[in-house]
Parts: C-alpha cells; sequence; structure tokens
C-alpha cells in the first residue's frame, strides 16, 4: 500500500471525536535543546558550538533560568532517611559517569533531571571489592561476601543490600561543564596541517559530595563493615575516565583521601612515588574559569612516549598498538583499554593567581606512578625524560618567563605569563650535578634510544615522518650548565619570534598560529644552578622559513652563542 493510501485509509476511518491540527504551531525554537536532534537542528559535542550548548545547560539546571545553583537539588537531611543507611563521600577532583545517550557525554539524570550514579554501577564497584576480599581471606563460598551482599547469580539467591545508587548533594551544577581536547596529533607533527583539534564537550561533577545509598531488610547487616567495603571499592574509582584521575581519591567525611589500591605496592606491581611542585598557566575549561587538570599527567607520557619510538620504528600501527598497551585506548583488542600504567597526582587544592594573564597556578604534590614490573624501568625512564625535556602542562615548551625572564615584563605593553616550571621534590631522582651534568643528559638520551629501539625499534632504527619523531637525524638537543638564562631572549627576536618553527607565528600574527618545534627547560641543579636545555626539531624545514629564509641555521647558530658551546648535546646537526 502506499503512503497516499494509506492516509486517506486513515482519515476516513479516524474517528469523529478525534481532531487532527492542520497545522503545528509550536514555535521550532520554543522546543528545549535536550528535546532537539542533534544533527541539523543543534550542536551540543563540539566545544565550538557554544550557543546550543549554553542553552540546553541553562534549560537543564534552571529552566527559570539567570539562577546561581540548580533548581532541583538533594538536601542532605533529606536523603538520610530513616529507612537508608548513606554513605557521604568527599572527592578531590571531578567523578564523570556517561549515560550513553546523547551526543553530549552526560551522567544518568533521574526525574527531576540531578545527575547520579545508578545503583548497578555501585553494585559493581561493591561486588570487586567483595570477591577481592573473599579471595585474600580465602573464604567459603559459604561465608562468601560476594553472595551474601550482592547475591549468587548462579543459584539465583539474591543478596541481603539494595543498592540506591549515589547521588550529589549541594549545588551539583557548579563547574560542571567539561570539555576533552585531545592535541596529540597536532603537537607530534602528525598531521601536515598545523589547524587547531576539534574541543568536545563533556559533563562531570566538580569536586562533588555524594551520598551512596543502601538499604536491606535484614536487620542484621553489619553496616561498618559494608562502609568498609565500600571504600575498598572506591579505592579503584568510580565512574567513568578513571585513568586520568576522574572518580578517585574519594575522602570519607573527616578523613584523608582513599588512595588508589595500585599506589601501594604489590605483587606483580612496582610503584614510584614522585614528590613534585610547579607552576604555569592554568587551562581554561569551556566557560573560560581556570581550572588545574591531573589529567595532563597522563597526557604528557603518552606523547612523549609516541615521540619515542617514532623516532626508531617506521611502522605507525606498531607504535600506536604499543602506546596503547603502556597507556591504553580504544584500539586496543583485548578487555583492559585502560593500559598496564596507572597514575593518581595527590595534592592539595594549587594556589590560583588571577591577577596574572592568564591566571597561574602553584601546586605541589605527590605524582604515584604504578606499572607492572617487566615494564616498569622502562616507564619510569619515559617520565624522567617528560621531567627532565619539558615539564606538564600547558606552555611545556617554554620556561616560566616570571622567574626566568622578569625583564620581559618591564615593558611598555601588557605581557601575557609563559611557561612552566618543575622541580622535583624526590631525593636522587635526577642526579645531574655541574660539571659533568652536559655528559649526563648526553649519556641519559642515548640509552634511552637504545632503550626505545630495544623495545620496539626497526632495524636498523627508523624514524616515522612525524615532526617531533625522536630520532638523532631529526632532532638536537643543546645544554649547558648555567645561573640563569639567556637563551629564553631569542625567542622574543623580531625575527625568531615570527618564525613558525621558533615562535610558532608568521609575520603579522598577533598570536602562535602553530606548534613551535623548539623546547625550552631550565632543569634545576643544586647549588642554584640549571642546565638549560634547548631541544630543536628539524627535518621538516617548511616551518622555518621565514620570508623565504631559512632560519635554522641562524637559530642553532644563537643558541650555541647563548649556551657558550660548539656542538649538540645529542642528535646530528644537519649539513645543509
Amino acid at each position: 500500500m502506499s503512503y497516499n493510501k494509506a492516509t486517506e485509509k486513515f482519515d476516513s476511518n479516524k474517528s469523529a471525536s478525534r481532531s487532527i491540527p492542520e497545522t503545528i504551531t509550536t514555535d521550532p525554537e520554543d522546543v528545549p535543546m535536550m528535546y532537539r536532534a542533534q544533527i541539523g537542528r543543534c550542536s551540543l559535542q563540539y566545544a565550538g558550538s557554544g550557543a546550543d550548548r549554553n542553552q540546553w545547560l541553562d534549560e537543564w539546571v534552571d529552566p527559570r533560568n539567570n539562577a546561581t545553583e540548580p533548581r532541583h537539588q538533594h538536601l542532605e537531611q533529606t536523603i538520610r532517611e530513616a529507612s537508608f543507611h548513606c554513605v557521604k563521600v568527599e572527592f578531590p577532583y571531578r567523578v564523570f559517569s556517561n549515560c550513553g545517550q546523547d551526543s553530549i557525554q552526560r551522567p544518568v539524570l533521574d526525574v527531576r533531571g540531578i545527575p547520579f550514579i545508578p545503583g548497578s554501577s555501585v553494585k559493581g564497584l561493591f561486588r570487586r571489592a567483595c570477591r577481592e576480599r573473599d579471595r585474600i581471606e580465602n573464604r567459603s563460598i559459604n561465608e562468601s561476601l560476594t553472595n551474601k551482599y550482592c547475591g549468587d547469580k548462579e543459584n539465583l539467591k539474591p543478596g541481603c543490600l539494595r543498592f540506591h545508587g549515589a547521588y550529589p548533594i549541594g549545588n551539583w551544577a557548579n563547574r560542571v561543564l567539561d570539555v576533552v581536547h585531545p592535541q596529540q596529533l597536532r603537537q607530534l607533527g602528525v598531521n601536515s596541517s598545523n589547524k587547531p583539534t576539534s574541543a568536545s564537550t563533556l559533563i562531570s561533577l566538580y569536586q562533588p559530595t555524594l551520598i551512596f545509598k543502601f538499604s536491606s531488610t535484614d536487620k542484621s547487616v553489619n553496616w561498618q563493615e559494608v562502609e568498609t567495603l565500600l571504600y575498598e571499592a572506591l579505592r579503584r574509582g568510580v565512574g567513568g575516565k578513571t585513568s586520568t584521575g576522574y572518580g578517585l581519591g574519594g575522602k570519607p567525611e573527616g578523613q584523608s583521601k582513599l588512595l588508589p589500591e595500585y599506589t601501594h605496592q604489590q605483587n606483580d606491581r612496582n610503584v614510584f612515588h614522585l614528590k613534585l611542585k610547579g607552576e604555569g598557566i592554568s587551562p581554561l575549561l569551556l566557560d573560560k574559569k581556570h581550572e588545574f587538570r591531573p589529567n595532563m599527567f597522563k597526557a604528557t607520557l603518552r606523547s612523549h612516549l609516541s615521540r619515542l619510538l617514532a623516532g626508531v620504528c617506521d611502522c605507525e600501527p606498531a607504535v600506536k598498538a604499543t602506546v596503547n598497551y603502556f597507556l591504553g585506548g580504544p584500539d586496543r583488542r583485548d578487555n583492559d583499554r585502560e593500559g598496564i600504567i596507572q597514575l593518581f597526582w595527590e595534592s592539595p587544592e594549587p594556589n590560583y593567581d588571577e591577577d596574572k594573564r592568564p591566571t597561574s597556578y602553584e601546586t605541589e604534590g605527590v605524582l604515584h606512578i604504578a606499572a607492572q614490573i617487566n615494564d616498569f624501568n622502562f616507564v619510569l625512564e619515559v617520565l624522567k625524560f617528560a621531567y627532565i625535556m619539558g615539564g606538564f602542562g600547558k606552555s611545556w615548551r617554554r620556561v616560566w618567563h616570571e622567574k626566568f625572564y622578569p625583564d620581559y615584563f618591564k615593558k611598555e605593553e601588557e605581557k601575557f605569563h609563559i611557561g612552566c616550571h618543575w622541580e622535583s621534590l624526590t631525593p636522587n631522582w635526577v642526579e645531574f650535578q655541574h660539571p659533568n651534568a652536559n655528559q649526563q643528559l648526553q649519556d641519559f638520551l642515548e640509552q634511552l634510544y637504545q632503550k626505545c629501539c630495544a623495545r620496539l625499534g626497526s632495524r636498523p632504527p627508523k624514524s616515522l615522518t612525524w615532526r617531533e619523531a625522536w630520532h638523532p637525524d631529526r632532532v638536537l638537543v643543546y645544554s649547558n650548565v648555567v645561573n640563569d638564562s639567556e637563551v629564553v631572549r631569542l625567542f622574543h627576536n623580531d625575527i625568531f619570534k615570527t618564525t613558525p618553527a621558533i615562535g610558532g607565528r608568521q609575520p603579522g600574527d598577533k598570536k602562535p598560529t602553530s606548534v613551535s618545534s623548539v623546547w625550552h627547560r631550565m632543569l634545576p641543579l643544586p647549588d642554584n644552578q640549571y642546565l638549560e636545555i634547548v631541544t630543536i626539531f628539524h627535518a621538516d624545514r617548511t616551518p622555518w622559513q621565514r620570508q623565504k629564509q631559512d632560519q635554522l641555521k641562524p637559530f642553532i647558530k644563537a643558541v650555541k652563542s647563548a649556551l657558550n658551546i660548539t656542538i649538540p648535546t645529542w642528535g646530528n646537526e644537519p649539513k645543509s
């Protein structure tokens, strides 16, 4: 039957009491964003689509608009009803849980639009903790905590606990607008283009306080044991993106943080605790608010491991598979997408200076890093490479100008702060000392290169064509021991700062338009000295062109003069 004939049949049979309007009078613009098609009518996922996203957020959080807190929120006293056992947990960072239903990643919502973590998710965490306790204590089936609290699936026997999920209390809408901004391909020069990568929106709870609710008809339940098991479960993290710090470090009311279980030594894993302090430019969220983001540590390791392996192996799929083995990713073929490296940044809230442009941070804490025993030493070498050669976070390719170039701020025009600076507070972590620091750096880089060759290298080692593939014919490292920096002034030279490979911009550009091919680091040494390190990627000569003149050799000459050296610490200088 054709569509028209079907319509005619319906019209002839419809009841007289039912009237169908000939036209729809609803203005499409009156339909809330949450109910519109994501393709063609509104865009929520990509960060650049700010108008649609902001309207969606306003409609969701408070249909009345112009309110500072969400219209619907739970109060602690109303959640703690007599029939429930509630556990209050504070989280130091963000908690993310994806409902998997919209193009925008957001948590599950209850009937009033309040985000929550479903009871099934909490039960899954709780079951794993019970199984681990059963294994450690060698409990029999009859004594199993798993069967007691979560049920026996094989015999279809329910457990005595009911899991009612976890709800935020207070202003859950505070800073919920989050962002995922993968920049690895652009930073490494995997793409020939320097076009910015797309950032995606997600919704996560910022430093929330969650109430975990349980109930039971069994009056003999040991609620203290239930709480202990919940805390053990939370050491694995709650929600998604736990490998980048989300949902970790939950703090019971009035107690200290619950560090992830992998921060403690285990039979099949080693763990290292690196004390660091750093300062630099604070990343911005989509709403322009600043936020120091611990996930940058994993991002830094991923990018440097990619550089190192791309310099010894010319098979791109093999490089990506090895990186995913260490740090996880959707392309892993096994069930474990998290990777074998686990990290957790433990620190108090950073100190922010909002008077600076842009806002800066100062932080001090412990980076816990764990990996399987067979891979652990290699992982630590990559972490050491990241610390020695650049540091962590936004603007890591440049030194902290406030510390190493104070004259920069004495000029008449208002200046933006640039760079970052990180120092290790762990004794003997990096043992470079004057007068042998240059040789020690050379030995470290050569040994790490050989370890990468042994891990994945082609025979002989061949590199990919990525701009920042770490191969001695593609990269140069210059260094020397100094008391202060002379090299930093080169980046503000009128010619060098308008060379794309150095300053990231062309003449006439008001701000950087591409990624610089030069790193600059002031590595702290004993006695208030520094090993000044300049890293130059030169295989692609295109970004070194400025008005048809190649600036590579003039820049190398200037760096040598500033450092008072004649040869590179590592790498082969180009012949032409």
